[in-house]
Parts: structure tokens; sequence; C-alpha cells
């Protein structure tokens, strides 16, 4: 039996999962019940603008997702042909993360025939076109406010309960842990004593006004430029092209960086201050007019967002609980990091789906055995990435590292063009298992 989904957390993992379940559920179980149990008081306004890849935007069309982002107009986001790559040294383009395709028009979906390009959209606004689609299911609430103490399987029930810290509980069939990296379903429930460990990066990043710079941009819609010192991302993320979104990893302690956003505001602006020489003192010496003036503007409002992750391995479910998302693979960002929750969400509905009367243990060895290679790869990959971006270099070392791009472009666009853009890994996932 599986009526009542319990889901801890309303990012975007607990969301799309809401989602998900709801579509692929329903028509199997028309009583099916969906809760979502988040922390805070009310949705996080935290986080700047996410890289939303073409298989991503695919999975938000399939959810009505991508309908409610639209409502937002321009600050529905904006567009992404492809992420041009600079140098900083000759300010030259090196190459380019291509999002438009063959003939420009995206990348398709062969049941629909819709076509998709990337997007940059900024976290809140996301956030909250994927709670409109939530309100729109009939089947699917949130509670705010419910701070996750602990789980327990009843004995000779096929029901999980879980306890509140308020005193309260709720009950259930399944329990989805979607609650990110610090996830207490992870650390008080299924997997005790795998914790987040820090990564020994921080992610710096702030926006500005484009009337108040000076300089015109020297890309379309996005672009990385890679220095000597890191890498610099400058993107747009609304349609008007009136702001811009900026931000670089750096290398920092972590007693530098823990819980820096609780601290007073005069300690934040000190912050905030040590942040802007950071970048200024990295990317100053760009050939590029336009990045030496982000990099410099006093405009720019700096915040710093420690990475943590969680290491490889582990239990990623119980008999009746699992987890998705963050909660059970954090990793250092990638340009398709949304869309790993989402696929985890989207694939276990659709498994569980087709294994309706069998038990969820089931359902949860078939998600494993077909997840896990993949989010192994996806981990050291990234580790590998900023390893490479963010390590200082020498002149020599700088100007091989720039010769190589292409080449790395080239190879993972085309493994990303022939399996992911088309669609055809996930669907032929599900015919390996279902045929």
């Amino acid at each position: 039996m599986l009526r009542d989904i319990i889901i801890i957390g309303s990012g975007l993992s607990g969301l799309s999962a809401a989602l998900a379940f709801s579509h692929y559920l329903t028509p199997l179980i028309p009583d099916l019940r969906i809760t979502i149990f988040e922390l805070h008081p009310v949705p996080s306004t935290s986080g700047g603008a996410l890289s939303l890849s073409p298989v991503a935007l695919r999975h938000f069309d399939h959810l009505g997702i991508l309908d409610e982002l639209e409502e937002y107009g321009p600050e529905s986001g904006v567009d992404v042909d492809a992420v041009e790559i600079f140098s900083s040294r000759t300010g030259k383009q090196i190459s380019y993360l291509d999002f438009s395709g063959k003939h420009g028009l995206g990348y398709g979906d062969a049941e629909t025939g819709r076509r998709y390009k990337a997007r940059r959209v900024m976290r809140i606004n996301l956030s909250l076109a994927m709670i409109a689609a939530t309100e729109k299911r009939g089947n699917i609430k949130m509670v705010f406010g419910k701070k996750f103490l602990k789980a327990e399987q009843l004995e000779d029930e096929d029901r999980i309960e879980v306890h509140f810290q308020d005193g309260s509980q709720a009950t259930g069939h399944l329990l989805l842990g979607c609650d990110g990296v610090w996830s207490a379903t992870r650390r008080k429930f299924i997997d005790p004593g795998r914790d987040a460990k820090y990564t020994g990066f921080s992610l710096v990043q702030g926006t500005v006004k484009t009337a108040s710079l000076k300089v015109k941009p020297h890309f379309r819609n996005s672009s990385m430029n890679l220095s000597k010192n890191g890498s610099l991302l400058i993107t747009f993320h609304e349609k008007q092209h009136q702001e811009i979104f900026t931000s670089a990893m750096v290398e920092c302690r972590e007693e530098s960086v823990k819980d820096h956003t609780e601290l007073d505001k005069w300690k934040r602006d000190l912050i905030n201050e040590s942040l802007r020489k950071e970048i200024s003192s990295r990317f100053k010496d760009s050939v590029i007019p336009f990045v030496r003036e982000v990099a410099t503007s006093p405009e720019v409002d700096w915040m710093m967002y420690p990475i943590y992750q969680v290491p490889l391995g582990g239990k990623w479910y119980t008999q009746r609980a699992i987890l998705l998302g963050d909660a059970a693979h954090a990793m250092l960002p990638r340009d398709e990091s949304a869309a790993f929750a989402i696929d985890d969400t989207i694939l276990l509905a659709r498994i569980i789906s087709n294994h309706i009367d069998y038990p969820l243990e089931t359902s949860f060895q078939v998600y494993d055995s077909l997840r896990r290679a993949d989010i192994a790869h996806a981990f050291k990959d990234s580790a590998k990435l900023w390893q490479r971006r963010n390590t200082d270099a020498g002149p020599i070392e700088t100007w091989f590292r720039e010769r190589l791009i292409p080449f790395q472009i080239k190879h993972e666009m085309k493994f990303k063009s022939a399996e992911q853009f088309e669609g055809l890994r996930f669907e032929q996932s599900f015919v390996v298992v279902f045929a």
C-alpha cells in the first residue's frame, strides 16, 4: 500500500519530488496524499542565479513548472544559447558551452517536439514557480516551521512515523529525505555518521545593476572568464538584461567561513569588503574591460556560501525511506547541478510507478543500481573541475590550460549531446529495467 508520502524539505528536490510523484502515481493511486514539511517558516530567498540545463527544463516542462515560471515575465530567467569562455590573459574567446544545438533552436524532446536551451534564473523565482505548480495539484500540501527530530518504522505496519521538534507527528507509507546537504533525515535516521564535509571552497557571488557599469558586456548572455587565479562567471539572469549576476569559487579555511551568515551586520559588512578585495585582486588585471569593472565595482553586494559535500558511498535508503538530491550526494557545483536533484526525483517516481505492486525496497534497489554510478562519476568530475580552475598557475601553466579548454569542452559536449540533451540516457535506463 502506498497512499501517504512525507517529504522533508521544500528545496528544489523536495518540490520536484512532490510534483513528480503526483504526476506519475496519481493515475495509479487516486487517493494519493503528499505532504512537504519545511524547517523554515517561509520559503527561502537565499541563493543566486541557477543554471538550468536543457535536461532540467525538459523535466520542468513535463511537470508544469515551466509554465508557472513563464508567468514571471522578465524575471523568469534568460535563455542561454551558450556560455562563452574567455581568457582574461588575452581577452580572446577560448571556447563555448553550446546549448543551441545544430540548428540554433535548442535540444529536442522526441515526445512533444518542444526544444530547450539552457536558462539562467534566480533561485527564489524558480522556487516560487515550483510552489505555484504544487498548489495546482489537489494532493500536495506544504507545512512550514517543522524541524525533523526523528523517524521510526512502525512495527507490524507498512507505515513510517516522523516526529518534529514541536511535538507533532506525521505518518506515511513513504518518507523522502530532500532536506539538503545538512539533511537531518540522513544524519538522524537513514545513515547516521555520514556528515557533510567542507570542500575547502566557498562560492562568492553577487549582483549589480547593468546601468551602474560604464563598459558594455563582452558576451551575449553568459560568460566564464578564466585567469591564472581562478574563473569569474558573469551572466545576465533576466530577459531585459538589467542586472548582472557574478560568482567565483575561492579557497578558504573552514574556520574563516563557518557561521558567517549569523554574524552582526557590521561584521557582514567587513566580510563583504574583504570579499570585494579578494575578487578584485584575482581579476583586476584582466585585459577584458568588463571583467575588470565588475571585479572592482563597489556596487556589487558580495555574499559567501561555503560549499560542503556528502562523501560518496553510504546508505541512501531504509525499508520505507530514501534520500534524494543533496541529502544523498551533495557535491561541488557544476553546470547541471540542479538537473541531478530533479533527475533523482523523476527517476524514482517512475521506477515506483512501474513497480507499484512490489515492496518499496525493490524500487529503491533498482534506483540505486541505476543512479549510483552516474553520481560517483559526476562527483569526481566536479572535484577535478574546480581543482583545475582554481589552483593558481604561472604563465606557462595558464597558457597550457587555455589550450586544453576547447578539447575538454568538445569531449563534455559530445557526451551530453549524445546522452543527456536528447533525453536518450534517461529513456534507455527504463528500456533496460522495464523491457
